[in-house]
């Protein structure tokens, strides 16, 4: 099975995943299906499966293009691409080739939050900023927001970790002559064990690794199985960046932890030098899956700016542009202000 499109087993529509009931349905004939009856759908091959055309020697290596069941035009994606639309008519297509075997995802966390969400986080986020140039929430608006199934690493990783360290006590007192200073010099070694549950890093080139990190925390309780049905309706892709690449990322964040967590159990010196400091991971398990991520990327003035927005949470994060007139106009209210206060000051002395 190469690409699919699951329809509506009442008018042929593309089905699409409802993210307020958290089941699926037809947008054209408004019938709904809970999972089971999608399962069943399933099995009875009511899901429209296709092939690949031929992209040799016409595109970049990797890409897929397939024939659109409903318009029947021809569509070609990149070479990491797992869910997306057809440009034309909008049909929403899985291409499961993408999500065979070691790029299987074990987990989803479905989308909980809806696209309106997202647009009204991007206008909350901007009124918050007064720096910002009047017209960019404008150019924000013309942008596409989208909703992406992002591939993620999640880490459960056991670490052993010690600690060696040279550390003062210094104690000091006077009397009506002298002043006294102690210092009691003390060897202090510290070492245990830690379990570092889920940690994520984002397995695709193209997103920005802050730009993930920002967006944590995810609940992973909410995990579910993964399945192909949750892709419909839209983006997806499948991991890049495999386990061991992603390991180095998740490694510096555990070690980093591991250190605070030493570091805080030497407490009541008045001075701490570490002198020998070990962190071995003994265990580490991986697992892929997907995570929901609302995009938008707005062009103002010639540059690209990203926002993103936890599709669970509703957390967000991007970064935006600073007006220059505005911020001169800041710097000057500040300096007057500072200005008069000086000035009222000195006439009050």
């Amino acid at each position: 099975m190469d690409v699919v499109s699951y329809k509506c087993p009442k008018c042929s529509a593309s089905l699409l995943y409802d993210i307020d009931k958290q089941d699926w349905y037809c947008d054209y004939c408004k019938s709904e299906f809970t999972r089971d009856e999608l399962e069943k759908i399933e099995n009875e091959k009511s899901h429209k499966v296709f092939d690949e055309v031929s992209t040799e020697g016409k595109y970049e290596e990797g890409a897929i293009a397939y024939m659109c069941p409903s318009c029947g035009a021809k569509i070609v994606t990149d070479k990491n691409t797992a869910a997306t639309f057809c440009i034309y008519c909008h049909n929403a297509t899985v291409i499961a080739s993408r999500l065979e075997d070691e790029h299987r995802p074990a987990s989803i966390i479905p989308f909980k939050l809806k696209k309106e969400k997202a647009i009204d986080a991007i206008k909350s986020l901007c009124k918050s900023r007064p720096l910002l140039p009047k017209d960019f929430t404008d150019y924000a608006k013309r942008g596409e927001i989208s909703g992406l199934y992002v591939p993620f690493w999640l880490f459960d990783v056991d670490v052993d970790a010690t600690l060696n360290a040279r550390a003062d006590r210094i104690t000091t007192w006077s009397d009506s002559r002298y002043y006294y200073t102690k210092t009691d010099t003390y060897n202090v070694e510290r070492g245990g064990s830690a379990t570092f549950s889920k940690v994520p890093c984002d397995g695709s080139v193209r997103m920005d690794d802050k730009l993930m990190e920002s967006l944590e925390p995810f609940d992973y309780t909410s995990l579910m199985d993964f399945s192909l049905e949750y892709l419909s309706g839209h983006y997806a892709e499948s991991y890049d960046v495999d386990a061991n690449i992603a390991y180095k990322n998740v490694s510096a964040r555990v070690n980093s932890s591991a250190d605070s967590m030493l570091r805080s159990t030497v407490a009541g010196y008045s001075y701490v030098n570490v002198t020998n400091e070990n962190i071995r991971a003994t265990k580490v398990v991986s697992k892929n899956v997907m995570l929901p991520v609302w995009t938008l990327m707005a062009v103002y003035k010639g540059k690209n700016y990203i926002f993103a927005m936890n599709g669970q949470t509703g957390k967000i994060t991007g970064k935006l542009p600073v007006s220059k007139t505005k911020l001169v106009l800041w710097f000057c209210s500040i300096f007057v202000i500072v200005f008069l206060l000086c000035f009222v000051g000195v006439m009050l002395v």
